[in-house]
């Protein structure tokens, strides 16, 4: 279990892959192919340790002089530092983004599709998944000296990471980092896996599961009642044993409910479930989860 001062997932913020070696690099760490990107959309991707749990789930941009990361800020210092270690001899930059950009999210409009991106003067929007009713959103990245849009949403706002819940999105945090194996956050499912490139740290792993083993737990989504549960939290059955993890949660306008993304055993996923302090019950994701 983690402590009640844990939060949840912070805004987002950009770590900047620049440099000649850049692509390479980056088709050698992560769980997509950004060989398959172009600068008009963009993915996600997991970075995994050497047992194949994820440290990162990002979005992944491309620019002109290199690549977005697109991640929480409340790992960017520790994913610098790792990343860093396997630069080794590649003509690669590291750079936190924090100093130049800022990330805000973006409702309703004319808005790039989902994995699209758009260029709006030195503005660059990334298209997501429609929000409730079919509403268009986006990220959008600027520079840090421009104005904040009246409709722009913190991308840390609970009605922003509800949405974010609604669509199925995994984000970690730093309880939470270094626990699943990409496909236990339904990656998998969410085009965020290249299975036939190259190596990646992980990647032997990744791919016995895919190819050879049995998804025993799985990202579902479900509705809390009580008091909102923290990231890293315990998931327990009907008979007090831990069945999964929470991975992050949103109230909704009534503050004593909303609803969560968790890991669970799927064994688990359909008995009665609660929190420390708070009950569970399932709900759907957008997106097909095949046995």
């Amino acid at each position: 279990m983690t402590d009640s001062t844990a939060a949840a997932p912070s805004a987002l913020g950009v770590i900047a892959v620049t440099g000649p070696d850049a692509a390479d690099f980056l088709r050698a760490q992560l769980t997509n192919d950004v060989m398959r990107l172009g600068q008009d959309r963009h993915f996600l991707a997991a970075w995994c340790d050497a047992k194949g749990r994820a440290q990162m789930v990002a979005r992944v941009c491309e620019r002109d002089d290199g690549y977005w990361l697109v991640v929480p800020e409340s790992l960017i210092d520790g994913l610098i530092k790792r990343l860093q270690m396997y630069v080794l001899r590649a003509a690669v930059k590291l750079h936190d983004g924090r100093d130049t950009l800022r990330i805000v999210g973006r409702r309703g409009g004319d808005l790039p599709a989902a994995s699209r991106v758009r260029t709006a003067g030195d503005a660059v929007l990334l298209g997501l998944s429609a929000g409730a009713g079919g509403e268009p959103r986006a990220l959008e990245i600027s520079p840090n000296e421009h104005g904040v849009a009246q409709d722009s949403i913190a991308t840390d706002a609970p009605d922003w990471l509800a949405e974010e819940i609604d669509a199925g999105i995994p984000a970690l945090a730093p309880a939470t980092q270094g626990l699943f194996v990409p496909q236990m956050l339904n990656l998998h499912w969410l085009q965020a896996i290249d299975f036939d490139k190259g190596c990646y740290p992980g990647q032997e792993v990744i791919a016995r599961l895919h190819y050879r083993g049995k998804l025993t737990r799985r990202m579902y989504r479900l509705f809390w009642q009580g008091e909102m549960p923290v990231p890293g939290s315990d998931v327990l059955d009907d008979q007090g044993e831990r069945a999964g993890t929470v991975l992050y949660a949103a109230p909704s306008a009534e503050q004593s409910r909303g609803t969560l993304l968790a890991v669970l055993k799927t064994s688990a996923a359909q008995q009665p479930l609660a929190t420390a302090n708070a009950t569970l019950e399932p709900g759907e994701l957008p997106y097909p989860t095949p046995v």
